[in-house]
């Protein structure tokens, strides 16, 4: 996980010490590197997790000349074939991590990498020559990413925090955006609990330019796929598609371990991972002992049958729990149903 931050100041002055702090508010997505970009249209802040890279990933990555930067959150997890046909177009890199592949295929596809990239993200690019911003998520909108209008500026990051950051961001509660919360017991896109402040959609980009937002989907009408002629031959593409994206996944500078619960998901990748990988796979699991919801019996059985180097967290005081709630609130900005948070 990481963390993007960023606020356009075309017409307005950006008050000193903003970025800054919109970029601290985000540290707990990203510790192990901070890094920002300003000049006189735009500033950019990016909180970075390394998981690629370690050395030479740090964020932001500029386009040769500089003409181009990016901020990003997230993983692409086939990067490297894009790389290898960025590569063959005459593309020359100077990191191995994703972020800068994915500039490269902005500067050399434009608009239509996005539709492209096989993953989770949250990204901005600012083009300096075109005095374009471009902010795109991915098409299953795992990653989050807020944006805030106001008087032909735009002001946007991970979190709300980000936004909160600008003195000039309204605080108050959106009636919609509360409807859906009480309703679904979560806030869907593009509604957040805040007037004014939008979740970009999932499988969307805006453009600013000028001070001008536009948005629109960068993926085009898809071809239905073929339909399997057997229940045999639907398991087998089904356990190859599960196959090739776990072990996509696996890719990582760092070690890479698997969250656990026992259940049919978590045990169903745990499978893919233990035969993709050469190493023993670490597991990780929150039981709640004597809890008639605990799943400890299962993780373990699980855990012992693939093997793995295990590791569990009791949540089970009441202690605990509060403080676990207090860390939710802290860092999910908006309410949510979702018990699964807890343990998570």
């Amino acid at each position: 996980m990481c963390g993007i931050a960023g606020f356009s100041h075309l017409r307005k002055r950006l008050p000193a010490g903003v970025l800054t702090s919109a970029v601290e508010s985000i540290t707990h997505r990203g510790p192990n590197q901070r890094g920002t970009f300003e000049c006189e249209a735009v500033s950019l802040g990016a909180t970075r997790l390394a998981i690629l890279d370690i050395a030479g990933g740090d964020q932001p990555i500029y386009s040769a000349g500089r003409d181009a930067v990016i901020v990003y959150n997230g993983e692409v997890f086939n990067f490297a074939e894009l790389r290898q046909e960025l590569e063959r177009e005459g593309a020359t890199f100077r990191t191995h991590c994703d972020t800068e592949v994915i500039l490269q295929a902005f500067l050399h596809w434009g608009d239509a990498c996005f539709a492209r990239l096989r993953g989770m993200f949250a990204i901005a690019v600012w083009v300096q020559s075109q005095r374009r911003l471009v902010l795109t998520r991915d098409r299953m909108g795992i990653k989050p990413l807020y944006y805030f209008q106001q008087d032909g500026e735009v002001y946007f990051g991970s979190e709300l925090k980000c936004i909160f950051a600008h003195p000039d961001v309204p605080r108050r509660i959106s009636l919609p955006g509360l409807n859906c919360y009480l309703s679904l017991n979560y806030v869907p896109a593009p509604y957040t609990l805040v007037d004014g402040i939008i979740k970009v959609l999932p499988g969307h980009m805006l453009e600013w330019k000028n001070g001008v937002c536009s948005t629109h989907s960068y993926l085009s009408a898809r071809t239905p796929l073929p339909v399997p002629d057997s229940l045999d031959a639907a398991c087998e593409e089904l356990d190859d598609l599960l196959q090739k994206s776990v072990r996509e996944e696996l890719v990582s500078d760092v070690p890479v371990g698997v969250w656990l619960s026992g259940g049919l998901d978590s045990s169903s990748v745990l499978h893919y991972a233990a035969e993709a990988s050469a190493n023993q796979i670490h597991t990780f699991s929150v039981t709640f002992q004597g809890r008639s919801f605990d799943e400890s019996r299962y993780i373990r059985e699980v855990s012992h049958h693939f093997g793995t180097n295990h590791t569990e967290f009791d949540l089970n005081t009441d202690a605990e729990l509060a403080d676990t709630i207090l860390q939710i609130a802290t860092y999910s900005d908006e309410p949510s149903a979702d018990a699964g948070a807890v343990p998570l």
